[in-house]
């Protein structure tokens, strides 16, 4: 990993956030706590996932950067248990398994975005940024995210509290924020042609989507589930070159799922 020293300018940092960082490469952790307090971020190291547990029973950071190596376990298992908890908490993982299947793995465990290592100390300043900036109070310029919208879809339900969407009968399937997000957008939007580039923003994802698959996958995989549930009703379309259109009848659910 090599530190680069070119800075943004620091009217575009946000300042006084709050980032842990999980990963049991103690080598690691200092230079990007040193690298971060340069910032102005206020950083901590953790180096095991019961440190992580610890910690959060204390207070919640702004930002988690997660190994997917650590001790005893996978960075995606820590991920998946910690959505449940904080499922609004951005996560970015970094991790030296740096294949497609393994980011797409990060992402569907609910990572919003994923960096491999090695890497340059700048790219990961500037993804850094920007989960900050997304998750920062809303102001001039700065991104609006969905709100928790419960959706009818069809016959299924979307419910974005529990991460899961299902039938009336119970039948249904746990999802990750990352999943839910996708789904809620198209709900706001059935109908319409969303592009992948704002599905991308949707999920979370710094990952470019004119570049990468990670989106195709994850909608691939989102229609195959909404389809085993409600088979016979493909709800996702694929509109080629343009993006995805919802065809289901949608709702919005009152509280409560009235």
């Amino acid at each position: 990993m090599m530190p680069s020293g070119g800075r943004s300018p620091a009217c575009c940092i946000p300042m006084g956030g709050s980032i842990w960082i999980l990963d049991d490469d103690a080598d690691l952790g200092s230079l990007l706590l040193e690298q971060f307090g340069q910032r102005g971020w206020q950083a901590r190291h953790l180096q095991h996932p019961r440190d992580l547990e610890q910690a959060l029973a204390e207070t919640v950071p702004d930002l988690l950067v997660l190994d997917e190596l650590l001790p005893g376990q996978r960075g995606t298992d820590v991920l998946t248990r910690l959505r449940q908890a904080h499922p609004q908490l951005p996560v970015l993982m970094l991790s030296a398994l740096g294949a497609p299947r393994d980011r797409i793995a990060g992402l569907e465990a609910g990572a919003n975005d994923y960096l491999g290592k090695p890497f340059l100390f700048r790219e990961l300043q500037l993804r850094v940024e920007q989960l900050l900036r997304n998750t920062a109070p809303t102001g001039a310029g700065a991104a609006v995210p969905l709100p928790d919208q419960a959706w009818q879809l069809g016959d299924l339900r979307l419910d974005p509290e529990r991460l899961w969407v299902g039938r009336a009968d119970g039948v249904g399937q746990d999802l990750s924020r990352g999943d839910v997000a996708l789904l809620q957008l198209l709900c706001s939007r059935a109908g319409e042609v969303v592009s992948r580039q704002e599905l991308g923003q949707a999920s979370g994802s710094l990952v470019d989507a004119q570049q990468s698959r990670s989106i195709d996958v994850r909608l691939s995989r989102l229609r195959r589930l909404l389809l085993e549930l409600h088979p016979g009703d493909q709800m996702i379309e694929t509109v080629r070159g343009q993006g995805y259109r919802l065809t289901a009848a949608v709702r919005p659910l009152a509280p409560g799922g009235g």
